[in-house]
């Protein structure tokens, strides 16, 4: 999995590009893991690129949100594919995170 990273004045885009699946978590963890080194904490997760999420995955982005909770920031999540977006929707995650479907509302949701 690639991820790319952008910040836009206080919020940090991240874009995986790849299944959220087990080991291929790795490269999301390590952007999570700087994004909390530099103090970005009010991150958005633009799901356009995933087209799936497994349990391993869920349980890492899980991780992550608690992470960057911990620290007093949130993750939004933006653009879930209806397969995703089920998936989010049955295992509840959507307790933990606001799900929108336009990148710019998730953005404006920190403001």
């Amino acid at each position: 999995m690639n991820v790319k990273r952008n910040k836009v004045g206080v919020i940090t885009f991240l874009t995986p590009e790849g299944a959220m699946i087990g080991e291929e978590m790795l490269p999301f963890e390590a952007e999570i893991s700087e994004c909390l080194e530099r103090d970005e904490l009010r991150l958005v997760i633009d799901f356009d690129h995933v087209p799936y999420i497994d349990s391993e995955g869920l349980e890492r982005l899980l991780d992550a949100f608690n992470r960057v909770r911990e620290r007093n920031g949130n993750i939004k999540i933006s653009n879930p594919n209806p397969l995703c977006n089920e998936i989010l929707e049955i295992t509840r995650m959507t307790r933990y995170f606001d799900i929108f479907f336009d990148l710019e509302k998730a953005a404006r949701s920190f403001l």
